[in-house]
């Protein structure tokens, strides 16, 4: 086992100069470098950051002191990006939602598969103790048989976010617009938790703002199992912060409030199971996960075949809206 550093670089100073501040505080990694097509941008973030700037994924990616690249682009450019860094040897995390098709996800999985390389997507939320504990209690019984999954996110967006930039809230470059952007994170725990529905109905709406996509958005699912779930995702509630899960069953809940406590619920006679919730990995965030998933062989917490499925279940979404919610129904 390989105790030496794991190098990474980061692809867009946008967002991705907050994960380069979390990077340097992470054990066992080291920022090799940037990139940024803006000159300035990734000057500036390499001087914060103590790295090498590039304005060249070529460039970037010929260093062979990186082993991950991190893709923080807007959505619609991931995969080039990506299966470039595959090609070029190295291991990908994206951000979410993976892409913004299926045919690109694909075109990644692809890629990785031929470069023998690790791919996965960075859902943050997957990291949170409380949220692991989710997935265990369903995963091991200890909420009863599951009957109904709930996701909604209540969220404020200018004009102005949506402006900036030219590419929020378009379908080339966002997949999409509350449901794609702020809601997926939900998504991928619906998806992760309470596995792939089987039947989708889902209806967009844009109220509030000017862009092709939507700014509220809502599906009803049902799963193989029997039970149901819904989602509601907008960017139009004023001053709105709100965000969780809600996950019932025939012996207990929990209603998730992501970021604060969450509360858990148990028929009578059984609330020592709560006493039984486990945690699934020790990793908080993408990078401790990719140090331990290079230096010790453990999985990705969200490999690619995971994070495809989001954009499976908001592509079916957004195709029943299209079709006035005729419910669809997803082959196994």
């Amino acid at each position: 086992m390989s105790t030496a550093a794991v190098g990474f670089c980061i692809v867009g100073m946008g967002m991705g100069l907050a994960r380069g501040r979390e990077l340097l505080k992470t054990a066992g990694a080291k920022l090799v470098s940037v990139v940024d097509i803006d000159a300035e941008r990734a000057n500036k973030a390499a001087s914060e950051l103590g790295c090498k700037a590039h304005t060249s994924t070529r460039e970037a990616f010929k260093d062979p002191s990186v082993d991950f690249v991190l893709v923080m682009t807007p959505s619609g450019l991931h995969a080039p990006i990506a299966i470039e860094a595959l090609e070029a040897g190295k291991h990908v995390i994206s951000t979410k939602p993976m892409e913004v098709s299926l045919e690109k996800c694909d075109a990644m999985i692809a890629a990785a598969k031929k470069a023998g390389k690790m791919l996965g997507v960075d859902f943050q939320e997957r990291y949170t103790p409380a949220t692991q504990q989710i997935k265990y209690a369903i995963d091991n019984g200890l909420l009863g048989k599951p009957i109904l999954a709930e996701a909604r996110l209540k969220w404020f967006r200018s004009q102005e976010y949506y402006d900036k930039g030219g590419w929020r809230g378009t379908w080339k470059m966002d997949g999409g617009g509350s449901l794609a952007n702020q809601s997926v994170h939900l998504i991928d725990l619906l998806t992760w938790i309470m596995g792939r529905p089987s039947r989708v109905i889902g209806r967009t709406y844009t109220l509030n703002h000017r862009i092709e996509t939507e700014d509220l958005g809502m599906a009803m699912l049902e799963y193989p199992n029997g039970a149901v779930g819904s989602i509601l995702g907008t960017t139009t509630v004023p001053k709105g912060d709100w965000w969780g899960l809600e996950i019932h069953g025939s012996k207990g809940a929990v209603v998730a409030f992501l970021g604060k406590e969450y509360q858990w619920r148990f028929l009578d006679g059984l609330d020592d199971r709560k006493e039984k919730l486990k945690t699934l990995f020790p990793h908080r965030n993408i990078f401790e996960d990719a140090v331990s998933a290079l230096r010790n062989g453990t999985p990705l917490a969200c490999p690619a075949g995971e994070g495809r499925r989001s954009v499976e279940l908001l592509t079916t979404i957004y195709a029943s809206s299209r079709d006035g919610g005729k419910a669809i129904t997803l082959n196994a």
